[in-house]
């Protein structure tokens, strides 16, 4: 990210929405809103022209859906973030958006104060995962109590309190706080869960854990 405010679009098929999202945004001095679409076509040709820094996107809309401007705008920018910002919480949405290309799935019930700690992460390279969309995704898939499965290694009791805690929507550095670890550490306990299970990121990190119930 260049150096000044990260470049914010954000793309939204309601205007009021847009509209708050943006006043919200606007007293970050991290952050500065550099365009609006009101559906995924118009966010894709807006990410081409304006190079924002972070794309906030709707996942349901009129036309290209956000998952697939979320795809178009990753393949064509592989350096800008994209994060899901929606009110749908159904698995399937989840685990299509991460995997076209989105890097984090936030919910608009998130209050103002956790949205802000999510979009610093986002910006050092880290993923998202509400709390309450993971919540969501367990109850969906029925997880609790079942077993770790036996394809990837067993994660130790400090990896499985960081992933617990992942599950729970936290940055690096309140994982760190709460663990009493270095922000260094806590990335490389992160590095290892994502090896140990197989998968790119700490978002699908989170959502496996869920689903195959190693954490609870």
């Amino acid at each position: 990210m260049a150096d000044g405010p990260a470049g914010v679009l954000v793309v939204d098929d309601h205007a009021l929405f847009r509209d708050g999202l943006v006043a919200v945004i606007g007293r970050w001095p991290e952050f500065e809103v550099v365009g609006c679409a009101a559906d995924g076509e118009e966010g894709v040709r807006l990410a081409h022209t304006l190079h924002p820094d972070l794309v906030l996107m709707d996942v349901r809309m009129a036309g290209i859906g956000g998952v697939e401007a979320a795809r178009q705008i990753t393949a064509a920018d592989p350096q800008v973030r994209v994060a899901m910002l929606t009110a749908s919480r159904l698995g399937d949405d989840v685990y299509q958006a991460l995997r076209g290309g989105a890097h984090g799935y936030l919910s608009k019930d998130e209050p103002a104060e956790r949205l802000h700690v999510a979009l610093l992460g986002l910006m050092r390279g880290e993923t998202a995962l509400s709390s309450t969309i993971a919540g969501q995704v367990l109850a969906e898939l029925g997880a609790p109590g079942r077993a770790a499965p036996s394809s990837p290694e067993w994660l130790t009791q400090r990896e499985r309190q960081v992933l617990r805690l992942l599950v729970d929507g936290r940055s690096n550095e309140e994982i760190g706080r709460m663990l009493f670890l270095s922000e260094a550490t806590v990335k490389k306990y992160l590095g290892s869960i994502t090896s140990k299970l197989h998968v790119k990121n700490r978002v699908q990190a989170a959502v496996y854990g869920l689903r195959e119930g190693i954490v609870e």
